[in-house]
């Protein structure tokens, strides 16, 4: 049976609809903090239900009783992706909890193994509430605006294919025609992607960075010359300085960051502003250093989130997502009154380590390749690759695009500019730049 058939489903979710997208704008900082104290003891009691944490709070010793809000949160034991993979299947939900009734997703496994959890339509639709705040930021709306969304709809078990195609999509598509939706496979080649993009005309598209630079690429080649859209939107990797000035360039359009992951749902998004607005009334987060202990204001650190609203697999303090980023004290001006990201780094795995300890994220390492290219105005950098070969031994490799070469300044400088700016950067490490074609 469709849930939204279901009265009193279809009145929580209305409910919902109406109080938690506007949250962000209509109540203010403390007001959000006290739905977030309010929420969170369900959350913790909810969880205390499950095989898995409730193993872990007894051991902790702690109990939902002893949480009355978020000043309380740093007592319960952090959890790991290990943790919810050794407790899957039935560790991770509520005895008797009816897993045919659910979605199982998993993760890539791209920050290591894959990971598997359960969630419910319930779930499903709370997490895309929070898309349609998004889209609200954008002066967007879900039911008329052309949305292309270039995902991962190859295999089951993705949180594309499952949540959104088949949980989200799947159910409401008796109720509304969805038909300003467009749900694209990013394995396709980018010239079949642009072709079909062309005939939807999308207002909004939202990619993978490295499937948006492809696109980004033929369209500065003349290609899809009726996709204009007001917003592009890249998630799933990292958005350097480069890559986001390479596809506005090319889209005549801002280019926007999604912090989404499958366990956390949509946790960040980028105003117009350029901000990056934590959803914090749907997910908590801290920035946790190596020891578990917060880390002081414009400190690098350790994300880990808490999903403040119950069903399915809960994910309360998940270290798993192995992600780096720092807070920003401020708040933006933009209307919404939620805390921001001041940084967002990427997978601690692909950061690079020198010789004397220093650290350079993911989305530091590409800004001085930016600053060569932009010294001499050039797009011809297609593609690049960064190889640590050892420690103290680092190849870096650029793809030129043909049709681009020597435009601005000639392959030879450019590169050399890209080796001197970087030495500058890193030091006494053996460092070579070259030419070279790379494989997606």
């Amino acid at each position: 049976m469709n849930p939204f058939l279901n009265p009193l489903f279809s009145a929580r979710i209305i409910k919902r609809y109406f109080t938690d997208v506007n949250r962000a704008w209509k109540k203010n900082a403390e007001e959000i903090r006290k739905y977030q104290d309010r929420v969170l003891k369900k959350v913790i009691r909810y969880a205390y239900q499950v095989p898995l944490y409730h193993h872990k709070y007894k051991e902790a010793g702690v109990h939902p009783d002893d949480i009355h809000g978020m000043d309380d949160l740093h007592k319960l034991p952090l959890i790991t992706k290990e943790d919810l993979i050794k407790g899957f299947p039935d560790e991770i939900v509520p005895i008797g909890y009816k897993k045919d009734n659910a979605y199982l997703v998993g993760t890539s496994g791209s920050s290591g193994r894959p990971m598997s959890m359960y969630k419910d339509i319930e779930y499903i639709t709370i997490e895309a509430l929070a898309a349609v705040r998004q889209l609200k930021a954008y002066g967007m709306n879900w039911r008329k605006t052309m949305i292309t969304n270039i995902g991962d709809f190859s295999v089951p078990k993705t949180t594309d294919e499952e949540c959104l195609k088949k949980g989200l999509l799947g159910n409401l598509s008796p109720f509304f025609s969805l038909n300003n939706y467009q749900n694209l496979y990013t394995g396709e080649e980018a010239k079949v992607l642009l072709k079909k993009m062309n005939e939807f005309e999308p207002e909004l598209v939202i990619g993978y960075t490295s499937v948006l630079m492809g696109l980004a690429t033929l369209k500065r080649k003349g290609f899809g010359g009726k996709v204009k859209p007001k917003y592009i939107i890249s998630s799933g990797e990292v958005l350097d300085g480069y890559s986001r000035k390479y596809i506005q360039e090319a889209f005549g359009c801002p280019v926007l960051n999604l912090y989404a992951t499958t366990e956390g749902g949509s946790i960040a998004f980028e105003c117009p502003n350029g901000s990056l607005h934590i959803n914090n009334d749907f997910v908590h987060v801290e920035i946790l250093d190596k020891n578990g202990e917060a880390v002081g204001e414009n400190e690098f650190g350790s994300i880990v989130i808490t999903r403040l609203y119950k069903g399915g697999t809960p994910i309360v303090r998940y270290t798993g997502l192995n992600d780096i980023a720092s807070l920003e004290s401020n708040y933006c001006d933009c209307g919404m009154h939620t805390p921001l990201l001041k940084t967002l780094e990427g997978r601690k795995k692909d950061a690079i380590i020198l010789p004397d300890g220093r650290v350079f994220p993911p989305a530091t390492i590409p800004m001085p390749l930016a600053e060569a290219a932009g010294k001499f105005n050039t797009f011809q950098i297609k593609r690049f690759q960064f190889v640590q070969r050892d420690i103290d031994d680092v190849e870096i490799r650029i793809e030129i695009d043909e049709e681009e070469r020597d435009k601005g300044v000639k392959v030879d400088e450019l590169l050399e500019e890209i080796k001197k700016n970087y030495q500058n950067l890193v030091g006494d490490v053996r460092l070579e730049v070259i030419e070279k074609k790379i494989l997606r």
